[in-house]
């Protein structure tokens, strides 16, 4: 029935020989048609039909040739049935009788048609339809939609619910198709969908409706295109919107841009009670620094398990010295403690951090240097499902401290004045004995004696020391007068060298042209006799010891360290000796303390304070710098008039 130039493909010979009828034999050309054409599609529900046609409209059709799987889907369509047979008088189905009609009128040029609900034997089936005529035959093609127009329906029904969801926010919500350049980079967009909150947020209320371009509605066009490129790209954007009263209902608003396939994505957030919140907030956390600030303390808050302070006041930066970024650890105050304040810190912390309300004072080392005396207030406090921490307060306490010395050495002074009144009372007492016996041994004599006059001079010499010592005592500067510096070192060296060992060294060095200075002279000779006495008992046999006297422009007192301005005459005394500890030389000046050894020769520990009781009867200031291993200097300022 083939020739040998027609197909010969054994898969396809069954699709000619169709029945044993030869009725429904092809002719050649037919089947090589059917052949190229069916061979495509074997595995699909695909029938080829002859129709009978009367009066240019199809009655009736033969089925000649269908595919296991389009018997499948219908058990009754067998080759060789008709139409009527296997469908009934209506061609089988309306919609594929109409399919087959116009594909008739159309050769070669496919007809779909459906989808059109079918009972099947797998049940109630949705089948579209495609109709082809081809040299007088119908190919139809039966096509399952079921599966997709259900996964079609329940993707509709998810969008649908999904975008009830979103109408159901109050948050407005818009889905916006964007314009893309060449390069990919957004440049407009177009809303698709937006939500009924998306329109209450905005004065304009049908500027989010779809098909809108961006740019015809945006008032932050070009911002809102940085977002928008970026959330493209994959990164998503939350932007803080600033009200504009002209196109927005709300005074603060948060807005998120991201990529979902080929939409973007805005939701918009009304932060307007945020807004009046924070504002709120704001003016709280406003008036509580700015009452930290007026307090005359600094407040520390933190954590124990945190070595970052939740909270420093800004003061602290005013405290210490320090830029307040430079203060924000535990370990930046750490290292502004002196180092033998260490143990005291160590000691309230972990009191604080037992309970209870602690306090101590410390000191710290100023960014310049300076030591500066704090109290420490600290309390353990406890935060619902969070770590324990703790609040301290630091309060500068260097004034008082001061104050508290200054009441301490008066105590010290005052004890030391009536101590060396009483003595100078009965020395004076003793003297006027001496002096008695000495005049009468010299009337007795009856001749000048080199050794009674000598020991005349002394006595009245010390009688002159005595009153100086029952003016110190009374609190008054002996009788001052007009006092020549450097005539007074010149007559006093021969005294001063005197005192030192005879194998050490005295250096004096006088600025020439000194101005005189009102003062008792008997308690200048006093002040740089105990001042040389000391610096000789903290050298050794050969030591070096200097005196400078010349002009200052201020001065300051050690033991209260409160400066004084203006022009006065100081008197330094400077030795080579061992030099003091901080402990010893906090302690120089406090009425029968001594450092020197307990030998016989040992001092009565009242030499520095006389000399800064005398000293500041004058109105003037001691001071005392000491090195250990270098040596110690110590000056006495005296005020110099202006004018004379």
């Amino acid at each position: 029935m083939l020739s040998d130039d027609e197909p010969t493909d054994a898969g396809y010979r069954h699709t000619v020989a169709m029945t044993g009828d030869d009725t429904h034999h092809l002719d050649a050309e037919t089947a090589s048609v059917v052949l190229s054409t069916l061979g495509k599609f074997a595995d699909r529900a695909i029938a080829v039909v002859r129709p009978v046609v009367a009066d240019g409209v199809m009655v009736d059709g033969t089925i000649v040739w269908l595919s296991d799987t389009a018997h499948r889907m219908d058990p009754r369509a067998v080759r060789g049935a008709t139409l009527l047979e296997v469908y009934g008088a209506a061609l089988g189905h309306q919609d594929t009788g109409q399919a087959a009609q116009l594909a008739l009128g159309s050769e070669g040029v496919p007809v779909v048609w459906g989808p059109i609900p079918v009972d099947s034997a797998v049940g109630r089936i949705q089948l579209e339809v495609s109709v082809t005529s081809i040299n007088g035959l119908l190919f139809v093609e039966y096509i399952d939609r079921t599966a997709e127009l259900a996964e079609k329906s329940a993707a509709q029904q998810a969008d649908h619910n999904f975008r009830e969801l979103l109408e159901g926010l109050d948050a407005g919500v818009v889905l916006l198709r964007p314009s893309l350049t060449d390069d990919g980079r957004v440049f407009d967009a177009e809303i698709e969908w937006s939500n009924r909150a998306s329109a209450e947020l905005w004065t304009n209320k049908e500027g989010l409706a779809a098909g809108t371009k961006v740019a015809s509605i945006y008032y932050d066009l070009n911002d809102w295109l940085d977002a928008a490129n970026s959330a493209w790209q994959g990164r998503p954007v939350t932007r803080i919107l600033h009200a504009d009263p002209d196109v927005a209902v709300w005074t603060a608003a948060t807005e998120t841009l991201r990529r979902v396939g080929d939409l973007l994505v805005e939701v918009t957030t009304d932060r307007s009670d945020d807004q009046t919140l924070l504002n709120r907030l704001d003016e709280l956390d406003h008036r509580f620094r700015a009452l930290v600030d007026d307090l005359p303390l600094t407040v520390l808050v933190g954590s124990f398990d945190s070595d970052t302070f939740d909270f420093v006041s800004p003061n602290a930066s005013e405290l210490t010295g320090h830029a307040l970024i430079d203060l924000q650890r535990r370990a930046d105050w750490n290292e502004l403690i002196h180092p033998d304040d260490v143990h005291l810190l160590s000691a309230f912390v972990s009191a604080t951090a037992a309970g209870g309300t602690h306090e101590t004072n410390l000191r710290l080392i100023r960014a310049d240097g300076n030591p500066l005396t704090v109290t420490l207030r600290g309390a353990r406090r406890t935060i619902d499902d969070g770590p324990e921490g703790f609040v301290l307060l630091v309060s500068d306490f260097t004034e008082q401290q001061r104050m508290l010395d200054r009441i301490a050495a008066g105590e010290r002074l005052e004890t030391l004045g009536r101590t060396a009144g009483s003595i100078a009372h009965d020395f004076n007492n003793l003297l006027m004995i001496v002096a008695g016996n000495l005049e009468r041994a010299q009337r007795q004599f009856g001749h000048e004696s080199l050794t009674l006059n000598t020991a005349h001079a002394a006595t009245k010499r010390a009688a002159e020391l005595a009153g100086s010592l029952l003016g110190f005592a009374r609190g008054r500067p002996g009788s001052p007068s007009w006092v020549d510096p450097a005539e007074l070192i010149r007559q006093f060296e021969p005294i001063m060298h005197g005192v030192l060992f005879p194998n050490a060294q005295l250096r004096i060095e006088v600025e020439p042209d000194l101005p005189v200075v009102w003062a008792d002279r008997a308690h200048i000779e006093q002040m740089l006799l105990n001042l040389i006495t000391n610096a000789r008992d903290a050298t050794d046999q050969r030591g070096h010891v200097t005196l400078r006297v010349g002009r200052t422009d201020g001065a300051h007192c050690h033991l209260l360290d409160s400066p004084s301005n203006g022009p006065h005459l100081g008197f330094a005394v400077t030795d080579d000796g061992s030099g003091m500890t901080p402990e010893l030389l906090a302690k120089v000046f406090e009425p029968f303390f001594t450092s020197k050894a307990p030998t016989q020769n040992s001092g009565t520990g009242l030499g520095l304070s006389t000399v800064h009781g005398l000293a500041h009867q004058h109105g003037g200031h001691v001071h005392v710098d000491s090195t250990v291993g270098v040596g110690t200097t110590v000056t006495v300022y005296l005020p110099l008039p202006s004018t004379r």
